[in-house]
């Protein structure tokens, strides 16, 4: 049954370091220490080059973050719902401690084991089966010091609905910062959720975003994404497709100005059969910025019955832009459909010069093209709230 979710106040979250975790991180550690930065000669980092990167510049084990958090109604937490902290959630909840790094791999990527030997906070977020909350639960995440190292948790039991959305941003200080966040979001059976990722960051913002899913038996999640700012501003979603009849639908956009490096990957394993999957990120590079878009398509011999899609589309505002999209299917089953598309083009200048010689600057062209080119993926986020939103960091 649909819930109302909240007042309107907000939360902060703030927890001191569980035992639990205390005892994870130090696990993690010597896998940490032992695996070396990734080069860009290695497939999940090609073309993004981190060597000017320099991890011991960033003192790890100081990181504060400020949390706000939607407050739940008494109602809603009579029901079961749990919002509170990751470290809380740790020594309250053996939920939390069972689905902890259950899908994140940290023998795989550094910054996974940079999190999981690092992270000071993070939010943990259950839904209890058959509750359908008609409002979206908001997180912001901001800080202002030189790190911030979050592992975050979401649970939504059967027959559940929910939309979350949460919001990454810092304060500019003179130093470089880091941003390595870690989120693992569950779809138990016949759940749906829909799941936003914003980020706005400054200039001078490292940022290795994480995102995994797992969507079991007739479940879905949608992910709708977009990344704004930073030196380097890299996001990689993983969904694994691990029920009949599971879905996803995953929306993205980027924009790149000045310098900025936008590092966006989707893979999307699927490992059952008769699974259902469509990618759609489109990005927009200005001055003399660049990107990279991974898009992976996984299906297993045991997958029949797939249906997978995804599309890639970039356009180059400027002669001194990169772009670079690889999208790439590995299919080991006969019986699917499966397919990519990918385009990289300059601006049209007769485009320019029709709209130019209606009176428009080149500016006010150049805008509105921005804005056409955007448009159509931004109609298929369903929040309108988001949907303004990512229009208005479109038209800065």
């Amino acid at each position: 049954m649909k819930q109302n979710l909240v007042t309107k106040n907000t939360m902060e979250l703030t927890s001191n370091e569980s035992s639990f975790a205390a005892k994870k991180k130090q696990e993690a550690l010597d896998i940490f220490k032992s695996m070396p930065m990734p080069r860009e000669k290695e497939e999940d980092w090609r073309y993004t080059n981190i060597d000017n990167f320099k991890i011991d510049d960033f003192e790890l084990n100081n990181s504060e973050t400020k949390i706000s958090a939607t407050a739940l109604s008494e109602d809603l937490i009579e029901k079961g719902i749990i919002l509170t902290g990751i470290n809380t959630a740790f020594e309250k909840y053996p939920i939390a401690q069972q689905y902890f790094l259950k899908n994140a791999k940290i023998d795989k990527d550094k910054f996974v084991a940079l999190n999981a030997a690092h992270f000071t906070n993070g939010i943990f977020l259950y839904v209890p089966k058959n509750v359908e909350l008609e409002e979206p639960i908001r997180i912001n995440f901001n800080f202002d010091g030189q790190n911030s190292i979050l592992h975050n948790i979401i649970i939504i039991e059967p027959n559940s609905k929910i939309d979350f959305i949460e919001e990454y941003s810092n304060r500019e200080i003179s130093k470089e910062q880091l941003n390595a966040c870690v989120t693992e979001v569950f779809a138990n059976p016949n759940s749906k959720i829909n799941f936003y990722h914003l980020n706005t960051w400054t200039k001078n913002i490292y940022n290795f975003t994480n995102i995994v899913g797992a969507i079991e038996r007739d479940s879905s999640i949608n992910w709708i994404s977009g990344c704004f700012g930073g030196k380097l501003n890299r996001l990689r979603l993983d969904t694994n497709f691990d029920g009949q009849g599971s879905q996803c639908n995953n929306i993205g956009v980027f924009l790149g100005k000045g310098k900025e490096h936008i590092d966006f990957t989707t893979n999307m394993y699927h490992n059952v059969e008769n699974t259902t999957n469509d990618v759609l990120v489109d990005g927009i590079l200005k001055d003399e910025s660049s990107s990279v878009y991974r898009g992976l398509i996984k299906i297993e011999k045991q997958a029949q019955k797939t249906f997978s899609y995804l599309e890639n589309h970039i356009l180059k505002l400027g002669e001194k832009t990169l772009a670079n999209s690889i999208p790439s299917l590995k299919i080991d089953a006969n019986d699917v459909k499966a397919s990519h598309g990918a385009t990289v083009g300059q601006i049209d200048e007769e485009h320019m010069f029709y709209l130019m010689s209606r009176g428009l600057s080149r500016e006010e062209a150049e805008r509105l093209i921005v804005e056409g080119f955007f448009e159509p993926v931004i109609q298929k986020i369903p929040s309108e709230e988001l949907r303004e939103k990512i229009r208005d960091l479109v038209r800065q």
